[in-house]
């Protein structure tokens, strides 16, 4: 929902029957000039506009209010008031001018929660005042201008407007205010008091016993805004400012974020009209998010659309596209969203200033205290201050506690910004990097077991340090994206020994959340490591471990092949034992997947017997549960059961977690050679006692091959109703999960329980789960 942004002057609001030097001090304050910038542009005195402004003359002749009126750019409407102004200002005791409201739009669209709380708390008897706060660009002012239109029936005494220019050079100073409202209320101007504290207690005074709607547009801060509150029960305050003012008491406070994609598209359709928009809804939706669901930005797009009528919304989706360009193209006439931003940037300390800039060096969305203070080369406390400083200016978002995110068109332009205020910004960027793989290292090493896990990596700063694995496994979730996008920033250092190191230590931990695409990102870069490190022994592991990516992720089986032969090529060359028997398990996962289930138990063997040599608890858990599987796979089911009942209740070794986590797995694999064998009620049996591992994430696969294996042995045994429960979760979680060839796979069983004459016979379902060929991850793990 939203409302849209103003133009400057005709947003200058005061609805004010003021006194003709209040009136042009405003209006100049509102176009940024200085009194000898107007006398320059006008022609006037800079001691006759000083005597204007200050009320000596009160009513100036025509021609010069005409040469103000230019210098200023004042359209047509504020010209007439001026220079009814002074036409009062010449007649003896002057009457009061002609008020003006905030300007409404027609195509004003949304923001019905926000309207929906104002006028609660305008009915209601407790509030007085309240704060609509938020970043430039949201549309605070017209939202103010469409309450003001909707609550007009509620304050018979009228409403009253000043503007407070709270994001120039000079805010309105709330003596100057105080004059505006005064006037505007009704009071006499020649007898409003020269003292501040006297101004303010009449002010308060008039509004007493009145039921009257103030409106302070771009209030600066508390010290501006405090003055302007009433005292009275009866009127009402409304408030805008980009802060939200948090020492003023006794106020509420709104908050204005972004669009909803439907609001953003609805908007673009109301200024835009249905034929410029219908049929195009891709291109609309795209615009919306180009635009990051900002209503200036909108506005913007919007109105440069309207102004052509031959561009198609996909010809702006292409400009807009190029990111280092955006901002330059988000210009409509006097409204920008590069100056909008500038506005704040412009209010911010060097400190927030290189804080905010730094912070779009980050590859993730959102980021805590101490990442953020790595950036800004200090300490997490006082970074936090300047985090929830820079929130308060509306630059920053916390996403949840603890975490801030930019705002899309935010960051592109404290790109810009660093870009020309920061000729080190390689430096930072490496620094960050060099912190959070060492950290993402620190967590990896809980993960390990604790005879091979890698020696500390350490470094100044020092490092995220977890003191438990649930803590580090939180870390390294919520970091993933910054830890990833480090990966390029130390390739480019050429730091290959660090990023190997994080690839190992992070080595067992991705077991426990094989789906994340990271992994790939990670082992790839573990792979260039060790080879521009000339180490092949290293480039063996990461080679094995790309090649179980490939496996896992999308089901590259040939790649996964692939990478797994040039591991057992270089392992062989060095002699390593180990990365041997690892390639030959992958080679039989890769295999038994691409159909090749000879070939798949062959090289299971291979592996179990070199694991046997290196004494490698873990792999060989690993191997002899692959071998059962590919045996299986090769029709030899009785010999696979007899394998995988051998493993049961032996050590998988000492890595944190991975013994439930083979146990489950091997319960998965002896109820799928049962259910080969078509020993039905014992497959039933087995597969209720399959429970996914509560120590890895993303088992929604897991469950849903256990769930289609039961539901598989529950039809077989004429438990129709039951086994359509089961298909039902599993084909939701195989969607959830995006395996669609699974997911088909039970869609297909579904159909067949409900009679459907397309599914397959009952006869052939009991291979049904094995015919799932998802990633085999946790066969191989």
């Amino acid at each position: 929902m939203t409302s849209h942004i103003s133009e400057p002057l005709r947003s200058e609001i005061s609805p004010v029957g003021t006194g003709f030097g209040v009136m042009l001090r405003s209006l100049r304050r509102a176009a940024r000039l200085t009194l000898e910038e107007l006398s320059e542009a006008s022609g006037v005195s800079v001691r006759a506009l000083g005597d204007l402004e200050r009320g000596r003359s009160r009513g100036p002749q025509r021609r010069t209010v005409d040469a103000l009126a230019a210098a200023l750019r004042l359209d047509a409407e504020q010209s007439e008031r001026l220079q009814r102004l002074a036409d009062a200002g010449r007649e003896r005791g002057g009457g009061p001018a002609l008020p003006y409201l905030l300007r409404t739009v027609a195509d004003f669209t949304g923001r019905e929660q926000e309207l929906a709380d104002l006028e609660a708390l305008a009915g209601g008897s407790r509030t007085r005042a309240v704060v609509l706060f938020g970043p430039g660009g949201q549309g605070k002012t017209t939202l103010a201008a469409e309450a003001v239109r909707r609550l007009a029936g509620t304050f018979p005494d009228g409403c009253v407007c000043v503007q407070l220019h709270g994001m120039s050079d000079s805010p309105l100073p709330p003596a100057e205010a105080l004059v505006l409202l005064l006037t505007a209320l009704g009071h006499p101007p020649d007898r409003i008091p020269v003292d501040p504290v006297a101004r303010e207690a009449a002010y308060r005074a008039a509004l007493a016993g009145r039921r009257a709607l103030v409106v302070l547009d771009d209030a600066a801060d508390e010290s501006q805004t405090r003055p302007l509150l009433p005292d009275a029960e009866g009127s009402f305050v409304l408030v805008t400012s980009r802060r939200p003012l948090a020492g003023l008491e006794g106020v509420r406070r709104i908050r204005l974020g972004g669009l909803s994609g439907g609001e953003s598209a609805r908007l673009l359709e109301r200024i835009l009209g249905t034929p410029r928009t219908g049929g195009q809804p891709e291109a609309i939706t795209r615009l919306t998010e180009l635009c990051g669901h900002l209503p200036l930005a909108l506005r913007i797009v919007g109105n440069r659309l309207s102004s052509r009528p031959s561009w198609t919304p996909a010809r702006l989706v292409d400009q807009l596209a190029d990111e280092e360009r955006r901002l330059s193209r988000l210009v409509a006439g006097d409204l920008a969203v590069r100056s909008a931003l500038a506005l704040s940037y412009g209010q911010l300390t060097d400190a927030h200033r290189m804080l905010l800039r730094r912070l779009a060096l980050l590859p993730g969305h959102d980021a805590g205290p101490d990442l953020a203070a790595v950036l800004a080369d200090g300490d997490p406390l006082t970074t936090e201050d300047s985090l929830d400083l820079l929130v308060d200016r509306g630059m920053l978002e916390e996403t949840t506690p603890r975490r801030y995110a930019l705002h899309d068109l935010v960051r592109l332009f404290a790109r810009e910004r660093l870009r020309d205020e920061e000729a080190d910004q390689d430096a930072v960027r490496v620094r960050a990097a060099d912190w959070l793989l060492r950290s993402a290292s620190a967590a990896g090493r809980l993960f390990e077991a604790p005879d091979t896990a890698p020696e500390p990596w350490s470094g100044e700063p020092a490092p995220f340090t977890p003191a438990s694995v649930t803590e580090a496994e939180e870390w390294l979730t919520t970091e993933r994206a910054h830890w990833a996008g480090a990966l390029p920033v130390m390739s480019a250092a050429g730091r290959h020994r660090e990023i190997l190191h994080t690839a190992r230590t992070l080595y067992w931990f991705s077991d426990r959340w094989d789906a994340w695409p990271e992994w790939r990102t990670l082992f790839s870069h573990g792979v260039r490591s060790a080879a521009a490190l000339g180490d092949r022994a290293a480039e063996a592991h990461q080679l094995n471990c790309l090649a179980w990516t490939y496996s896992t992720r999308g089901g590259h089986y040939q790649e996964a092949e692939e990478h797994a032969r040039r591991a057992l090529e270089l392992a062989t060359e060095v002699g390593d034992i180990a990365q041997q028997a690892w390639a030959s398990t992958y080679i039989a996962g890769a295999c038994m997947s691409l159909d090749r289930p000879a070939e798949a138990a062959e090289a299971a063997e291979n592996a179990v017997r070199l694991f046997a040599t290196t004494g490698d608890e873990a792999g060989q858990a690993v191997s002899r549960r692959v071998l059962g599987s590919a045996l299986r796979e090769a029709g030899r089911a009785e010999e696979a059961l007899a394998v995988h009942l051998a493993l049961l209740g032996t050590r998988a070794g000492d890595v944190p977690g991975f013994q439930e986590f083979a146990e489950a797995i091997l319960r998965h694999q002896i109820a799928r050679d049962l259910l080969a064998l078509e020993r039905w009620p014992e497959a039933v049996q087995a597969f209720r006692a399959v429970m996914a591992p509560v120590t890895h994430g993303g088992t929604s696969r897991f469950r849903a091959r256990a769930l289609a294996g039961l539901a598989t042995a529950l039809e077989q045994c004429g438990e129709l109703a039951e086994a359509r429960t089961h298909f039902t979760e599993a084909h939701r979680l195989f969607v959830t999960a995006g395996d669609t060839t699974s997911a088909a796979g039970t869609a297909t069983a579904l159909a067949r329980l409900e009679g459907d004459p397309a599914g397959t016979s009952p006869a052939a379902e009991h291979t049904h789960d094995d015919d799932l060929r998802t990633a085999r991850r946790n066969d191989l793990a």
